[in-house]
C-alpha cells in the first residue's frame, strides 16, 4: 500500500468522523429543542389551569363583595384580594401569549430572551401576590366588631396581622431575582412552576454550548 493510497483511507476515515459529528449534533439539537419545547408547552397548560381557576375566584369574591357591600371592611379586604388576582391573572395571559409565540427552530437567542423575561416577570409576579396575605386577616371585621371588640381581641388581631405583614415582606424580599441561589428561590421555583422556564433555557444554553464549542 502506497503512499497515496494511505492518504486517501485517511481522509475517508476523516470524512466519516465528520459526518458522524455532523449527525451528533444535529440529533443534540433535535433532542434539546424538543426537551426545552416540552417544558414550555407543560408551562403554558399550567399557566391556563391557574388563570382560569384564578377567574373563577376572581368571579366567587366579586360576587361575595356586591352581596355584602354594606360591610366596609370586607369590601376593603376582599376588592384588594381581587386587584392582586386581577393583576396575576393579566400576567399570566400576558406570559402565555409571549410563550405562544416561541418559535425555537428560528432562533434560540430570541427564545432564551423570551423565556427569561417570563421567568422574571413570573418570579416578580408571585413575590407582589404574597403582599395580600394581610389582606386575609381583616375580612371578617364588623362594623359592630370594631366598636366593640376588646382589648385582647385585638391584641390578638394586631399580632395576627403583623405576624403576616412581616412575613410577606420577608418573603416578598427572599424570593427576589437577586437571591438566585437562596433556598426559598429554589422551593418556589420548584413547587410553582418557575423551574420548568429555567430547565428549558438550561437545555437550549447546552446547545448554545455546543455551537461555541464546535466553532
Amino acid at each position: 500500500m502506497n503512499e497515496s493510497e494511505l492518504k486517501n483511507i485517511w481522509k475517508s476515515y476523516d470524512s466519516k468522523i465528520e459526518k458522524v459529528l455532523a449527525i451528533n449534533k444535529q440529533q443534540l439539537h433535535e433532542l434539546q429543542s424538543e426537551k426545552a419545547g416540552s417544558k414550555i408547552q407543560s408551562f403554558i397548560r399550567n399557566h391556563i389551569l391557574v388563570m382560569l381557576l384564578g377567574l373563577v375566584w376572581i368571579f366567587f369574591l366579586s360576587f361575595l363583595v356586591y352581596h355584602t357591600r354594606d360591610n366596609i371592611y370586607f369590601t376593603i379586604s376582599v376588592g384588594a384580594i381581587i386587584l392582586f388576582n386581577v393583576f396575576a391573572v393579566l400576567l399570566y395571559l400576558r406570559h402565555i401569549i409571549i410563550l405562544s409565540q416561541i418559535d425555537i427552530s428560528e432562533s434560540i437567542t430570541a427564545t432564551q430572551q423570551k423565556l427569561a423575561q417570563v421567568y422574571t416577570s413570573y418570579t416578580q409576579a408571585g413575590r407582589v401576590l404574597l403582599l395580600q396575605a394581610p389582606f386575609f386577616c381583616t375580612w371578617w371585621y364588623t362594623e359592630e366588631l370594631v366598636q366593640n371588640g376588646g382589648v385582647v381581641l385585638w391584641s390578638i388581631q394586631i399580632v395576627v396581622v403583623a405576624f403576616f405583614s412581616f412575613l410577606a415582606i420577608y418573603l416578598f424580599r427572599k424570593l427576589s431575582m437577586k437571591n438566585p441561589s437562596d433556598k426559598w428561590r429554589k422551593l418556589s421555583n420548584k413547587h410553582f412552576g418557575a423551574e420548568k422556564l429555567q430547565k428549558a433555557m438550561d437545555f437550549l444554553k447546552e446547545i448554545e454550548d455546543y455551537k461555541k464549542e464546535d466553532k
